[in-house]
């Protein structure tokens, strides 16, 4: 790997698998039980920053007794966080489209909308009508 080219390390923590599940109100089931072991011990390692890589079932030999051993499988939980600092990024802005608006539909025969019954008037219209309207008229 040459100097220039962008690497990233991590480190790992393997934790033993649950292996019974845990009571919780309305939780009956042995399946939902154990899988909320899971989802408690998942959030726990996430709140420190681990992310979940996999699962596996190594063999271990263990002692029996005081000269037997014998061999045994275990579940394992990977996890991984990066050992170099997150740099975040503001997402770049957005750009503000304004959807068009549909045109105002005129149905109240007022004596100020005379001639505009059932017609169609933008928007930029009615505020022209109005602005005009609300203007006091020069004394003569």
């Amino acid at each position: 790997m040459s100097d220039d080219a962008p690497y990233q390390t991590f480190e790992y923590r393997v934790v033993p698998a649950p292996r019974r599940g845990e009571k919780a109100k309305g939780v009956r089931s042995g399946e939902a039980r154990f899988a909320l072991a899971m989802s408690r011990l998942f959030n726990r390692m996430g709140e420190m920053g681990w992310e979940y890589v996999r699962a596996d079932t190594l063999p271990a030999e263990e002692r029996v007794g005081l000269t037997g051993s014998e061999v045994r499988y275990h579940a394992l939980l990977v996890f991984r966080r990066s050992t170099q600092p997150v740099q975040m990024t503001p997402p770049a802005p957005q750009p503000v489209i304004e959807a068009a608006r549909p045109a105002l539909l005129l149905t109240a025969p007022l004596s100020e909308w005379e001639g505009f019954e059932e017609q169609e008037v933008q928007e930029a219209e009615v505020i022209n009508l109005l602005s005009a309207r609300a203007r006091p008229v020069a004394a003569e």
